[in-house]
């Protein structure tokens, strides 16, 4: 008799921390009635409709609007320290 592949345990999903502007959590957190579950329910829906709608294209976008913007602080910041 063949044996079946052992399937690994733990969680199916990954654990995520999500830093949200306070002004957002505090929307969110209305629409949700100050519950924490329905709240994560809520956020998880918000993106997997995100995602469906992307493409892959699109979400390489945003990390490389990210990184540029994160270059651009760092000049920012080099040039300040510069001319004091």
């Amino acid at each position: 008799m063949a044996r079946k592949g052992r399937r690994r345990g733990g969680p199916r999903y990954k654990k995520v921390s999500l830093s949200l502007p306070k002004r957002l959590y505090l929307v969110l957190s209305g629409i949700a009635m100050g519950d924490d579950k329905k709240l994560n329910r809520l956020i998880k829906g918000i993106l997997e409709d995100k995602l469906q709608e992307s493409t892959v294209a699109e979400l390489e976008m945003y990390l490389k609007k990210i990184e540029e913007e994160e270059k651009e602080k760092e000049e920012e910041t080099e040039t300040a320290e510069a001319t004091s």
